[in-house]
């Protein structure tokens, strides 16, 4: 009894330490420039979240001061506006964005010791080396695409597949772990393409891939890119004897507002819950959207999702660091906070899948992805469903390293 008073003497005394302090959280993204049909919805997210952390006072005592930038997806941008927040705003936790720039920055974010969760989920930024800091709120792109090829070969052994993959470090980051997946399920990787925004007549793609015998196509790109390859496809009536899928920003609302009923078909694999669903998370979505007058569009991306999953890790963070702390929230108190959160203190603000074990959110020291659950859904009707449970993918974690 002794100690469940002094327990709570402590953290008291800790929240009053925090009253009326001001902390800073960052994210850079591209709200504008390449990518920015994800990084609009995303920023969009933080911004909600952060309002509602402070209208319900999710950290008594302390407003955040929420701070979102557009990089336009232009490294150099990124780094300064990390270097310039380093020097003026002292964040507690740092939201990142792209692959290529967090990839760059990866080695100063573990110098100064920030605890960061990008939207990336390039699988690099959680190895070794200067990873430390680096968390991934969801399953990586690489294991998003080794399970699309363990789903295929539930049906259909031997298949052909092409990887057609955006032009950066960002596609290219699961090409080597698919090489691998490709070699114990007895599947072919036939070609890897590179594709940009502006393929605006994919003809020449599709024709090549179809006489080359392709019989899947995975995508790791953002949806306009896809969405113009499925409707090619269906114009050349190739929709139905090549299947298309893809990882986590291919596909959600916003392909099937890019692509139409060529979409139809397409399968999709995300550790998000759709908007059709009734989870906390899913809910508040819904309830933030109307409360800040955002359009139909942020409201169907995944990710608005995705952004407001990212801000509400790092306002929990933040909070547990306070009450833990005696109030102190700064970058050391998050990341312990970050690394401890896990078993009975797991995190399951309801806007990504549960794992079998019904873990939505955990990190630890050496385990730094955040919700390992994913599904496959499949677009049908105008909508994704999902067409398998919650699972993770072991042979992922064997390709992994090899």
């Amino acid at each position: 009894m002794k100690r469940a008073i002094v327990l709570g003497m402590v953290a008291m005394l800790g929240l009053a330490m925090a009253q009326g302090r001001t902390v800073n959280l960052l994210w850079s993204g591209a709200v504008t420039g390449p990518t920015s049909d994800v990084g609009g919805p995303y920023g969009a997210g933080i911004e909600d979240y952060c309002k509602y952390a402070n209208e319900q006072k999710l950290i008594p005592g302390v407003t955040l001061n929420c701070t979102v930038r557009d990089d336009q997806y232009q490294n150099p941008n990124t780094q300064r506006i990390f270097e310039e927040a380093l020097d003026r705003a002292k964040p507690a936790m740092y939201l990142g964005y792209s692959t290529g720039a967090m990839l760059q920055l990866k080695p100063l974010i573990n110098e100064v010791k920030m605890p960061t969760l990008p939207a990336s989920a390039h699988i690099g930024l959680i190895d070794p080396p200067n990873n430390q800091y680096m968390f991934l709120p969801v399953s990586s792109y690489s294991e998003q695409v080794v399970a699309l090829m363990e789903y295929i070969n539930r049906t259909d052994k031997n298949a052909k597949i092409a990887l057609v993959v955006n032009p950066s470090p960002f596609g290219r980051a699961v090409v080597d772990h698919a090489r691998r997946a490709a070699q114990r399920l007895g599947q072919s990787i036939v070609d890897v393409r590179e594709v940009g925004g502006g393929n605006l007549d994919n003809t020449a793609l599709l024709r090549a891939l179809d006489a080359a015998g392709v019989q899947y196509i995975i995508h790791q790109n953002v949806a306009g890119p896809v969405a113009n390859i499925l409707k090619d496809a269906k114009r050349l009536g190739l929709d139905k004897k090549i299947k298309q899928m893809g990882a986590v920003y291919t596909g959600g609302s916003d392909l099937i507002r890019l692509a139409g009923d060529a979409a139809e078909g397409f399968l999709w694999a995300s550790s998000y819950y759709t908007l059709d669903e009734n989870t906390p998370g899913i809910a508040l979505q819904k309830q933030l959207a109307a409360r800040y007058n955002r359009s139909a569009d942020i409201l169907n991306s995944t990710n608005y999702t995705a952004g407001m999953l990212a801000a509400a890790i790092a306002v929990e963070a933040m909070k547990r660091a306070a009450q833990r702390f005696n109030g102190r929230i700064d970058n050391e108190t998050v990341y312990q906070a970050l690394i401890g959160m896990n078993g009975p203190n797991a995190f399951k603000p309801g806007f990504a899948v549960s794992t079998k074990a019904g873990i939505e959110i955990d990190f630890t020291r050496s385990e730094q992805t955040g919700a390992e659950g994913l599904r496959v859904l499949e677009a049908r009707g105008g909508k994704f469903v999902p067409v398998t449970d919650p699972f993770t993918s072991a042979l992922f974690r064997q390709v992994r390293n090899p």
